[in-house]
Protein backbone atom coordinates (compact mmCIF):
# COMPACT_ATOMS: atom_id res chain seq x y z
CA UNK A 1 0.00 0.00 0.00
CA UNK A 2 1.20 3.50 -0.80
CA UNK A 3 0.75 4.82 2.74
CA UNK A 4 3.11 2.09 4.00
CA UNK A 5 5.87 2.91 1.48
CA UNK A 6 9.27 3.36 3.06
CA UNK A 7 11.98 5.75 1.99
CA UNK A 8 15.59 6.14 3.07
CA UNK A 9 16.59 9.51 4.43
CA UNK A 10 19.22 11.26 2.30
CA UNK A 11 20.67 12.94 5.41
CA UNK A 12 20.81 10.32 8.18
CA UNK A 13 20.21 7.07 6.29
CA UNK A 14 17.25 5.93 8.39
CA UNK A 15 14.28 4.21 6.82
CA UNK A 16 11.04 6.14 7.33
CA UNK A 17 7.40 6.05 6.29
CA UNK A 18 7.05 8.38 3.31
CA UNK A 19 3.47 9.23 4.26
CA UNK A 20 4.75 10.70 7.56
CA UNK A 21 7.22 13.16 6.03
CA UNK A 22 6.47 16.34 4.12
CA UNK A 23 9.74 15.96 2.18
CA UNK A 24 10.40 13.09 -0.22
CA UNK A 25 14.04 12.43 0.58
CA UNK A 26 14.16 13.26 4.28
CA UNK A 27 12.78 11.57 7.38
CA UNK A 28 10.59 13.81 9.58
CA UNK A 29 13.46 14.31 12.04
CA UNK A 30 15.91 15.64 9.45
CA UNK A 31 13.20 17.66 7.67
CA UNK A 32 12.42 19.32 11.01
CA UNK A 33 16.02 20.23 11.88
CA UNK A 34 17.13 21.19 8.39
CA UNK A 35 14.04 22.99 7.09
CA UNK A 36 11.81 23.74 10.09
CA UNK A 37 9.12 21.27 9.03
CA UNK A 38 6.71 19.91 11.66
CA UNK A 39 8.38 17.55 14.12
CA UNK A 40 7.17 14.02 14.73
CA UNK A 41 6.29 13.25 18.33
CA UNK A 42 8.50 10.19 18.36
CA UNK A 43 7.48 7.18 20.43
CA UNK A 44 10.31 4.70 20.17
CA UNK A 45 9.28 1.04 20.27
CA UNK A 46 11.79 -1.68 19.46
CA UNK A 47 14.29 0.85 18.15
CA UNK A 48 11.90 2.64 15.76
CA UNK A 49 9.34 5.41 16.08
CA UNK A 50 5.89 3.86 15.93
CA UNK A 51 4.61 6.91 14.01
CA UNK A 52 7.22 7.55 11.31
CA UNK A 53 9.52 4.48 11.58
CA UNK A 54 12.66 6.63 12.11
CA UNK A 55 15.40 4.59 13.82
CA UNK A 56 17.02 7.38 15.84
CA UNK A 57 19.85 8.01 13.36
CA UNK A 58 21.27 11.53 13.26
CA UNK A 59 23.86 12.84 10.81
CA UNK A 60 26.84 14.74 12.22
CA UNK A 61 25.47 17.94 10.67
CA UNK A 62 22.01 17.59 12.26
CA UNK A 63 23.62 16.59 15.57
CA UNK A 64 25.39 19.96 15.49
CA UNK A 65 22.06 21.76 15.08
CA UNK A 66 20.41 20.11 18.09
CA UNK A 67 20.79 21.60 21.55
CA UNK A 68 23.27 19.78 23.78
Amino acid sequence: MAQDAHGTCDECGSAFLKARSVMDGLCPECAHWLYGKPACRHEMVGGRCRHCHWDGSVSPFVAGLKPA
